[in-house]
């Protein structure tokens, strides 16, 4: 199958997240309109090189975006730049008419932007209809006047190249001469038509190769822009990893902190029933400091080893204090002298004491009462009872006097 040249293209691009891309022949005839969603530029490159061959890149803004000036390197195409940007009302003016065609704003501007490309040269474009002679292609000459050459100057390498291939044709066929009987002309005939046809296909080869070329680079592009996409990316993981990390360590910092609230609460809780506890003391010694004329002394609760130590251990015993037993049944001797030992001046019990309780006390000088003997003044509380203090002087005087009594006799009947 014959392959066709592909035509020469004016493009017009509208750069954004939405391209809109248009393409003009030479002729000012839309080749193509078209607008998509994040369309790379690969993408962009590709649907042009499927449509022609750009000689003309436009924009219809000003500075020339970054993506029109790399499609326009890629075909090493001419840039058509802005003095300033067209305004809304020239853009609608410009694609009005002449069966021009679009469905979004993106599609308009790129067509806005061919249009107005295209109409800065179609003066110039009349006159190479107008000078270019039969046999020269006014297409060829057309593209040759954008690339920057004067129309005579394209004209003429035009009929210098196809003289110069005409006789290229004639020296393949070994004819050097003009006048040549004419069995040998039809035979020259045969041959240089051969060769045209022959250079007809190479010409279509060529154009072939520079579309395959111009395809790769188009897949170079594409392959550039994926491996920025990929370093993006990768740039993207590595902030989000670090991110990921710091709530890791704010977390831990949190659980921590937490961890810590809640044994800060549980010792706050702890000190709360202590500080109350302390209050209840506190008030509970106000109240005993309130019981009017009396003594406060310390109450133990039973008569042994370990109430003993239990009240030790609390508020300590000092020398001369005065105790309350509030149930002297349940010590001996043995623990009446354990509490001897604590330095107690008197001992007011309310059960009975037993005999061998009561001698062990008078062994150590410390009279014991009970409570019918001394009554207390109150007991409300749990640590401490009040005593009257005149009543507990005159009972200990009373009991020493006896006491002295019973040694003054126990004298006389060891020396009668």
């Amino acid at each position: 199958m014959a392959h066709v040249r592909r035509k020469y293209t004016i493009v017009g691009i509208d750069p954004g997240t939405t391209v809109g891309l248009a393409m003009l022949d030479l002729d000012g005839n839309t080749v193509d309109v078209f607008s998509s969603k994040n369309y790379s530029v690969s993408d962009t490159i590709r649907r042009i090189i499927s449509r022609g061959k750009p000689l003309v890149v436009a924009s219809d803004v000003t500075p020339t975006p970054s993506m029109v000036k790399k499609v326009s390197n890629v075909f090493s195409s001419h840039v058509h730049e802005l003095n300033d940007c067209l305004t809304v009302e020239e853009k609608f003016a410009l694609t009005k008419g002449e069966g021009y065609e679009y469905k979004n704003v993106h599609e308009r501007d790129a067509l806005a932007a061919c249009v107005n490309a295209f109409k800065n040269y179609k003066k110039k474009f009349a006159q190479v209809q107008k000078k270019t002679p039969p046999g020269v292609d006014v297409k060829e000459v057309k593209a040759m006047v954008i690339k920057g050459e004067s129309i005579s100057a394209a004209i003429e390498q035009l009929i210098r190249e196809r003289v110069k291939a005409e006789e290229k044709a004639d020296e393949g066929t070994g004819v050097g001469q003009a006048k040549r009987e004419r069995a040998e002309e039809d035979v020259d005939n045969s041959v240089t038509r051969e060769n045209i046809r022959l250079r007809r296909q190479l010409k279509e080869k060529t154009e072939q190769i520079v579309a395959m070329k111009e395809s790769t680079l188009a897949l170079n592009t594409e392959l550039a822009e994926k491996g920025l996409e990929i370093e993006q990316l990768q740039s993207k993981l590595e902030f989000i990893k670090s991110v990921r990390v710091k709530e890791l360590k704010e977390a831990d910092w949190i659980r921590t902190k937490d961890s810590e609230i809640k044994r800060l609460r549980t010792d706050l809780r702890i000190k709360g029933r202590e500080n109350t506890e302390l209050k209840e003391l506190i008030a509970e010694l106000k109240g005993l400091r309130a019981v009017k004329d009396g003594i406060r002394i310390k109450v133990i609760p039973a008569f042994n080893r370990d109430s003993i130590f239990g009240v030790d251990k609390k508020y300590g015993f000092k020398q001369g204090d005065i105790v309350f037993l509030e149930d002297g049944s349940g010590g001996g001797a043995v623990t009446a002298e354990l509490l001897a030992n604590k330095g107690v001046a008197a001992v007011i019990y309310g059960k009975e004491m037993s005999h061998f309780a009561t001698q062990k006390f008078r062994e150590y000088g410390i009279p014991a009462f009970s409570t019918k003997e001394l009554p207390l003044l109150s007991s409300a509380w749990t640590d401490f009872a009040f005593v009257d203090p005149r009543v507990l002087n005159y009972k200990i005087a009373m009991w020493r006097s006896a006491r002295k009594r019973d040694s003054d006799t126990i004298e006389r009947f060891v020396f009668v």
